[in-house]
């Protein structure tokens, strides 16, 4: 008994290891090595396109200061860099946490809908985090209410999770009634469970990445 328990051990820890390593498509140390060269070839590339866009600017005589050039280009790599990796991450996280077997993969009509939904979350927060009015009026709404940083922490995290809520309420209400009324043996569960966690995701990444667009259009904003 105690042998086969001892054997069972690193075989069940060996199984989760290679589902993990199967759901998510990378290795602990591949993810690493992407970071890193993600970092060391990033920061150039966006110093690059920066110059490279003040230059532009310059010469077409249009009136946008280089820390508004700045400001969008930082949005556009939250919006169209940040934004997708974080909902494949946390989709990967919420179907190896959630559900033991494999998440089956989207049908042809979910795949366009996410793919318009993506490209639309992108827009949206380069539209919303690029513009030196939006960046500007959140810094003067988070000096008004400003209390201390303690406070304004779970202040941002409260409105976070709000807008969490409001953004993924309509498509897991959606999903939450179906389940309920499948056995569950029903064949089209795990489909339904993989929408679900697909929406739950693109809201908690969608929020995330708008976070990091204002941050970062703020710090270009304000040090410069």
């Amino acid at each position: 008994m105690s042998t086969a328990l001892h054997y069972d051990l690193p075989m069940a820890a060996e199984q989760d290891a290679e589902r993990a390593a199967r759901l998510s498509g990378l290795s602990r140390r591949t993810r690493l090595v992407v970071a890193a060269l993600a970092v060391v070839l990033g920061v150039p590339l966006v110093l690059f396109a920066w110059v490279g866009g003040v230059l532009l600017v310059d010469a077409t005589r249009i009136p946008v200061s280089p820390a508004q050039v700045l400001a969008w280009l930082l949005a556009a790599v939250a919006g169209a860099v940040v934004w997708p990796l974080a909902l494949r991450r946390l989709q990967h996280e919420l179907a190896r946490h959630q559900s033991p077997r494999s998440a089956p993969s989207p049908t042809r009509a979910d795949a366009v809908a996410r793919t318009i939904l993506v490209v639309l979350g992108a827009v949206a927060i380069i539209a919303l985090t690029g513009p030196r009015d939006f960046a500007s009026a959140l810094a003067d709404a988070g000096a008004t209410v400003s209390i201390g940083p303690r406070e304004n922490g779970l202040l941002v995290q409260l409105v976070a999770m709000i807008v969490v809520v409001i953004i993924s309420a309509p498509a897991l209400l959606l999903t939450q009634r179906a389940l309920r009324r499948m056995r569950a043996d029903d064949p089209r569960r795990p489909r339904l469970e993989e929408r679900q966690n697909w929406h739950l995701a693109a809201a908690v990444a969608w929020v995330c990445s708008l976070g990091v667009g204002f941050v970062v259009s703020l710090i270009a904003l304000i040090t410069m």
